[in-house]
């Protein structure tokens, strides 16, 4: 499975540092001006979303036009793959079914202008992703399906961040069922949980992104490989840690490693305080979750 790291304007550029990252950007997380030819290199395949989660968070509805327009002026001038998610209507935590099914038709409306009228904006680098929102596992079998039938030969699953944390089984369902409707062809959207994401490679998912790296970086906390293990370091937040990680360790000295950080100064990653020293353990911590993703080295 293919990782991709979620990217916000405070984080370190990974693509600096490693060969073939794959980026997720969300339009509001940086500034209306920024876009990718500000980054010093580019990644190998970038994926930007339609920013639904922070949107509906605001309150704000924008029209898929102005979404699209932005997404493009974000990747403009980049060379390689970009996919770009159609503007997407929330499902997650709805429980009236009714609205749910007409949160998942506009959202099929959304898609299908992407695909006919959006879609002759696109660059030729550029590929349509048509993003699967449902309430549950049936729901999602059937809107999957329509996007298919819509022309959709990519796609994404949304609306998983709270499955994540409360029924790690539903979340499988669910991407269970949009794979028997669409294929290997999906990426997931948002997903934080480690072993949420081991269990999404083995059921043969393409690709999924999230921003793990730089949040438990600015915990404390230390990822290391081969095999995966998470440590916290000595600090204030170690209660915090340990509501949600009861197995973590302290450690307060790095042990091997071959990152490019450890490989400069691998007590680097162990200064507690400072951004500096955040993204230094973020990129740190990248390293060794996409090796556990991937299975392969990420050099």
């Amino acid at each position: 499975m293919k990782y991709f790291i979620s990217w916000t304007h405070s984080d370190p550029i990974y693509q600096h540092y490693f060969a073939d990252v794959r980026v997720l950007v969300s339009p509001p997380n940086v500034n209306l001006a920024w876009n990718v030819g500000l980054w010093p290199s580019a990644p190998v395949d970038l994926i930007v979303d339609s920013g639904a989660f922070q949107y509906h968070r605001a309150g704000r509805s924008p029209s898929p036009e102005m979404v699209l327009d932005r997404q493009l002026h974000l990747a403009a001038g980049l060379d390689t793959p970009v996919g770009i998610c159609h503007l997407d209507i929330l499902v997650a935590g709805i429980r009236d079914p009714a609205d749910a099914l007409r949160r998942s038709m506009k959202n099929l409306t959304h898609a299908r202008w992407l695909i006919t009228q959006g879609a002759d904006h696109l660059p030729e680098n550029t590929e349509p992703i048509g993003v699967i929102q449902g309430r549950d596992a049936e729901q999602i079998f059937y809107v999957a399906q329509a996007l298919a039938e819509m022309g959709y030969r990519r796609f994404a699953l949304g609306s998983l961040a709270g499955k994540v944390a409360s029924s790690r089984d539903e979340v499988l369902r669910r991407t269970e069922a949009a794979l028997e409707a669409v294929g290997p062809r999906l990426h997931m959207l948002g997903v934080s949980s480690v072993p949420v994401l081991e269990a999404l490679a083995r059921l043969g998912v393409e690709s999924a992104d999230s921003g793990t790296p730089i949040k438990e970086a600015a915990w404390g906390g230390i990822f290391y490989s081969e095999p995966f293990r998470r440590y916290k370091l000595p600090s204030a937040h170690f209660r915090e840690w340990q509501r949600t990680y009861s197995f973590a360790e302290v450690i307060d000295s790095p042990l091997p490693c071959a990152c490019p950080v450890c490989r400069d100064d691998p007590t680097q990653i162990m200064n507690p305080n400072g951004k500096v020293a955040v993204n230094l353990r973020a990129l740190h911590n990248y390293y060794h979750l996409r090796r556990d993703i991937e299975g392969s080295h990420a050099e």
